[in-house]
This record gives C-alpha cells, sequence and structure tokens, in this order.
C-alpha cells in the first residue's frame, strides 16, 4: 500500500527536512482526511497526532495551523461559556453521547461560574448541576493556560464519574479545540497549555501542596464535618489571597453544616460567595403532575423532600410544607432601598434596614382608598435580637384566588395581605425604631387607613410612650391605631398589643398555615422567604427558627391575626366602595352560589367576636 489514499491528500506539510516525523504541520482539513485514510485500512507509518493512538484526544505540543474562522471560533468560544456548552459540549445520557441542552438555570449557573470566583449552588437532585459543573471544568483548562483545577467530591467513585464528565466534552471537541494532552491517567489530566484536571476524594488534607488555581466541591454537604471543616480552613485561606483562584460548590442540603454555614451566609450577601438556588420546579420536565406522582412513589412528604425539597431541615418538623414553600419562593424577590425626606427630617438612617419590593409604586402609600397593616415586634436595638416591621397591604384577591375560595363565609375572606415592605434591625435603639415607626405611619403612609399589630413584649410600653410623645410639637399618633387583643383568653377586655404565649404561639403558627394555603397571605420577600423556610417545631415542642432567626417571619404570623378583628372588618367594609365592580360581582358570585341569600358580608364578624 503507498503512504496515502487515492491523492495523498491527507499528508500534512513538513517544516525543513530535518525529524519530519515530529516536524509536521497538521491542520483539521489533514486531520479529517488521515482520519479518513485510517478508516480505509491505511496504517500510517509517521508519529501520529494522537495521544497514545487514541483518535479522540489531541497529542500535546503537536504543530498545528489554524484557519481564520477556527481562531474565531476559538475566541468566541473563550468569551462565551454557553456558546460553547450549547455549540460544541457532549453529554452521556441513557441513549448514547448526545449534544446538551441546556436548561435556563444551567445557563445562568454557567455564567455564574465564569464571571464570579466563588459560587455556591444549593440544588435538587437530578438536575443536572454536575453535567454543568463537568462543562465548566472542562472548559476551563481548554481555555486557560498554567492553571490547575481541583475536583473533590465525598466519594471516591463520585469524583471519578465528575473527572469522566468533563474527560467526555474535551474528547469530543473538534480537534482544533481540543487541548493537548500530555497525560492522561484515570484522576489525573495534564495539558499542553499547562493546565490540570486533578480528581480527589475530599479528606482534611486534600489538596495541600498543590497550587489550586479552580476548585470544584461536589456534595460538599454530605462530606463528614470533621473534614469538611478541617478541608476549608487548609485550603480557604490559600486561594482566597490569589487574585485568579475560584472555588465552586455544589451540593445537595443535608442539615446545618459547612455547606449551609457558607450558602446561608452568601444568600444573605455576608461573604463574597455568590449563591444560586436550583429547585426541582425549574427542571422542564417536573410539574404538579410529576410532583405527585414522585410523592406517591416517595410514600411521603418528607420522603419527598430529603430527594427533591432543597430544605435543611426535615420538612416533617418545618411549619409550611413543600407545596407552600415552592408558591413561596416562586413569588420571591430581592427588596430595594427608597429614599425619603422624611428619614432625612429626624436624622435616621434606614438605608440597609429598610427595603421594600420592587414592583411596588411607593407614591401610592397615602392614598386614601389603600389599608395597611404594620405587624410589629420590638427589640432593645443592642446588637441581640431584632425590632421588625413588616408592612402588608389589604387587598382583593385576584380573579384566580377567588374562584379557589372553598365555602366563603363572607365577602371577609375574599380578601388578603400583600407584603410591600420590611425594616429589620438591631441597631436602631427603642427610641430611634419608635420614630421610624411613626415616620412611616404618620408622614408617609395614611394615618387613618394603618393599623398596628405590636408584639407586647418587655418592650411594648416603653414603645407606646415614645409614639405618643417623640414629636410633642406635631404628634398626631392615635391610640386606635393599635390594634387591641385580649392578653388572657379568660379576658373580658381588649388592650393594645398581641402577647405570645406558650398556649397562644401554636395556635397562632397553625392559623398563619392555614391562611397561607388558601392565598390569604402573600409573603414576596426573599428574607422573609428564607426565615420562613427554617421555621417549625423544636425539639422542645415549640415553634421557632431551627437556624438563624425568625424575627420577620413571626411578625407574619401575628399580622394573620388580624383577620379575627372588628379593625379588619371596618377596613372590608370600607374597600367595598373602592374595589373594581367586576371584581366585587365575582367575589358575590362565588359567595352567594347554592344560596338565595343576598347582601354584601352574609356573616356580621363583628356577633362573632363578640
Amino acid at each position: 500500500m503507498s503512504d496515502g489514499v487515492g491523492d495523498n491528500k491527507w499528508i500534512p506539510k513538513e517544516e525543513g527536512n530535518t525529524d519530519a516525523a515530529d516536524r509536521i504541520v497538521w491542520s483539521t482539513r489533514q486531520i479529517d482526511d488521515l482520519l479518513v485514510a485510517m478508516d480505509q485500512g491505511y496504517r500510517p507509518k509517521i508519529k501520529l497526532p494522537f495521544y497514545e493512538g487514541r483518535q479522540f484526544l489531541k497529542k500535546g505540543n503537536i504543530v498545528f495551523e489554524y484557519t481564520d474562522d477556527e481562531i474565531t471560533e476559538l475566541a468566541r468560544c473563550a468569551k462565551d461559556i454557553v456558546y460553547f456548552a450549547e455549540k460544541y459540549a457532549v453529554v452521556m445520557t441513557d441513549e448514547g453521547i448526545q449534544q446538551v441542552k441546556l436548561r435556563d438555570y444551567q445557563k445562568v449557573m454557567l455564567r455564574n461560574f465564569q464571571n464570579d470566583r466563588f459560587n455556591i449552588v444549593l440544588a435538587a437532585r437530578q438536575m443536572g448541576k454536575t453535567v454543568t459543573a463537568s462543562i465548566f471544568n472542562a472548559w476551563y483548562v481548554t481555555f486557560n493556560m498554567d492553571k490547575n483545577t481541583l475536583l473533590l467530591a465525598n466519594k471516591s467513585d463520585s469524583t471519578k464519574e465528575i473527572i469522566d464528565k468533563a474527560k467526555t466534552v474535551i474528547e469530543n471537541l473538534p480537534f482544533f479545540m481540543k487541548p493537548g494532552i500530555i497525560k492522561y491517567d484515570v484522576m489525573n489530566v495534564r495539558c499542553d497549555n499547562g493546565c490540570r484536571l486533578i480528581g480527589q476524594s475530599t479528606t482534611a488534607k486534600s489538596g495541600i501542596g498543590f497550587t489550586i488555581h479552580n476548585l470544584y466541591l461536589d456534595e460538599f454537604a454530605h462530606i463528614h464535618p470533621s473534614i469538611a471543616e478541617s478541608f476549608y480552613e487548609n485550603v480557604y485561606p490559600t486561594l482566597s489571597s490569589s487574585k485568579v483562584s475560584r472555588i465552586t460548590i455544589t451540593s445537595t442540603p443535608n442539615g446545618f453544616n459547612k455547606f449551609y454555614e457558607i450558602y446561608a451566609a452568601a444568600d444573605r450577601g455576608d461573604n463574597e460567595y455568590l449563591a444560586t438556588r436550583i429547585d426541582w420546579w425549574q427542571h422542564p420536565d417536573r410539574d404538579d403532575a410529576w410532583y405527585k406522582r414522585e410523592l406517591a412513589n416517595l410514600g411521603s412528604i418528607e420522603g419527598f423532600n430529603k430527594q427533591y425539597g432543597n430544605e435543611f431541615v426535615s420538612s416533617s418538623n418545618l411549619l409550611l410544607d413543600p407545596v407552600d414553600m415552592k408558591k413561596m419562593r416562586k413569588r420571591m424577590k430581592p427588596y430595594v432601598h427608597h429614599d425619603f425626606d422624611e428619614f432625612d427630617y429626624i436624622s435616621i438612617d434606614v438605608k440597609g434596614f429598610l427595603e421594600w419590593d420592587p414592583a411596588f409604586d411607593i407614591e401610592t402609600c397615602a392614598d386614601k382608598e389603600n389599608f395597611w397593616v404594620f405587624s410589629v415586634d420590638i427589640a432593645e436595638g443592642n446588637g441581640g435580637d431584632s425590632s421588625v416591621i413588616n408592612v402588608f397591604k389589604v387587598e382583593p384577591m385576584n380573579s384566580n384566588e377567588i374562584k379557589n375560595v372553598v365555602n366563603p363565609g363572607a365577602m371577609y375572606d375574599f380578601f388578603k395581605f400583600e407584603q410591600v415592605a420590611r425594616f429589620k434591625s438591631n441597631e436602631h435603639v427603642i427610641e430611634d425604631f419608635a420614630k421610624v415607626l411613626y415616620t412611616l405611619a404618620v408622614d408617609i403612609f395614611n394615618s387613618e387607613n394603618v393599623k398596628m399589630i405590636v408584639e407586647y413584649n418587655t418592650y411594648g410600653t416603653v414603645l407606646f410612650q415614645y409614639l405618643r410623645s417623640i414629636f410633642p410639637q406635631r404628634n398626631d399618633f392615635d391610640d386606635e391605631m393599635v390594634v387591641k387583643f385580649k392578653h388572657r383568653h379568660d379576658s373580658k377586655t381588649l388592650k393594645p398589643g398581641i402577647k405570645l404565649k406558650s398556649d397562644n404561639k401554636a395556635i397562632f403558627c397553625q392559623n398563619f398555615a392555614k391562611l397561607y394555603k388558601i392565598n390569604r397571605l402573600d409573603l414576596t420577600d426573599e428574607v422573609t422567604v428564607t426565615e420562613a423556610s427554617l421555621f417549625g417545631v423544636l425539639p422542645n415542642g415549640s415553634y421557632g427558627a431551627q437556624m438563624g432567626n425568625d424575627d420577620i417571619i413571626m411578625t407574619c404570623i401575628t399580622a394573620t391575626e388580624f383577620f379575627n378583628t372588628t379593625d379588619y372588618a371596618d377596613f372590608v367594609e370600607e374597600m367595598l366602595d373602592f374595589i373594581d365592580p367586576s371584581v366585587h360581582n365575582e367575589m358575590e358570585g362565588i359567595l352567594y352560589k347554592d344560596s338565595d341569600q343576598q347582601g354584601d358580608l352574609q356573616y356580621d364578624i363583628y356577633d362573632l367576636l363578640k
């Protein structure tokens, strides 16, 4: 057989006339022609451009001539990882090797991995987080110089799976894009661009003595706590001190451990990590029907939550079930700050403490047709517990919510609370907190349409005194703004404020859960949602935060007691004069369905409360 096939078009150019076998200038066209020739039976006599004869790997340090189009493509892929992934990345599926089809959240993850040095991802099972991270790691070693990537997991088999996924991407790149391979072991890949891809199982000493530029930790929450703590304390300082090193951490939750500590801090904005949460319902193939099937297959909400719930505590201990948490998380958003001249006048800085729903129109605060509930919890303001003002707008339900009301007894049942603002601070002393509360309720909102639910605790009396006297020359605070409740179950009189005690806290919590399920409460602040996700039954049988704080969620719980007051009834009766007639008619249509009775309210809340 001759040295070629056909017209020998595959034979590459040679540089000079010395050691031609090692000085061949390869190109994509020549590689393609060579592969065709070899498929037809040709056995070349020269050194091949493949690592150890493996046609899917590019040999290191070969001379390669790129076309202009290839150079342009390399530059584009280096700049845009999503473009790279969607055009060139492949994954192993049940049907074999296939081109990856990125979901929206995977695109977000890849952009975050590319643009931010420190990333932490909380993800439900089987969401493709490991595949996404493998694409990033393959991209990183392909388009960098002299960088070391260390891949760690809780088990050696898991680490091998991760590095295999990255290898699959590299092996299936077009030849011109492949990094040249110097070493290609099970857990160690070394490229001719100076990059390395190393896999290890996580121990306390993993990575020690090794210069790490890109660290990927998979299922970090499932590494033994003592190992995770020791490893992180040893490795993190060396990476954080570098201007180019990066860390990517992904995991499903597994209780309160190092992963939770880092993720929770990132979610609060207290560290440099960018927190990303991937919930099961973000997968395009997972809907309510899928949820019901999985719930039936797993046998319980607890079983489902363990696999897919993304919760750090057992669902059996949480106040809200996974369905309600799903609804709440889908609606949550970061709140934003607004400047008000009124706070400048009293020389109190509320930036970082008072935040608003970005969709809320602050120009409507004082409108006469709008009605508000302020749920207030007061603390000392010495760096311990936080003082909170949670602002809710009383609103008629939307059309879908109205249609889903089951057995309404009155028009009162068609109204809800919408969270619009939240103040939280453990720095403002009681006097300053009183000034903030007064300014909001009297100067910014229409005080005639504001009611306050104030937890009557150690500092409640002090707060009321301040509210009555804080601005003596212009004080418009009215005691009637504070909703009255029984402070003992056997009391015959109502007093300002609501008292939380062992015999009513559990009842309030359960009522809150029921009202949220039937759409009587809309919580959108991401800080509030975080607290809700960790609130439930404690080992002593009481309700509270499983981890962290519960100051905000408790104001949500106490706020719902407003529904059982005549003040709420007064609000509804006034609002019926303002709401859209079509909405009013829709409510009546549901209320009086299968009934001969007519009239706005049907039952009288005043009689019920006597």
